[in-house]
């Protein structure tokens, strides 16, 4: 799988995680280039219209960890990931 960088997130630390993800791999890969990898990809299937990298950066600057974002979520939490894309 080839990540695919948005010409908006490109050169931020976002970004760096993807590519770090990718390149690490599911296994190697850091919980921050997970998070940026699932911010990516799988939330967007579950909450559908946030920002993949405001997420992720409003949920580094909380010291979250990718399954507790996760957690989030499934949930649902709407307002606390809307508090987490404007953080």
């Amino acid at each position: 799988m080839t990540v695919r960088i948005r010409k908006c997130d490109e050169g931020t630390e976002f970004a760096k995680a993807l590519i770090g993800a990718e390149k690490a791999g599911a296994v190697d890969s850091t919980d921050a280039q997970s998070m940026a990898f699932y911010c990516e990809n799988i939330m967007q299937t579950l909450v559908g219209a946030f920002s993949p990298r405001l997420v992720w950066e409003g949920a580094q600057k909380a010291g979250l960890t990718t399954l507790q974002l996760n957690k989030l979520c499934v949930k649902k939490n709407l307002r606390a990931l809307d508090d987490l894309q404007w953080s």
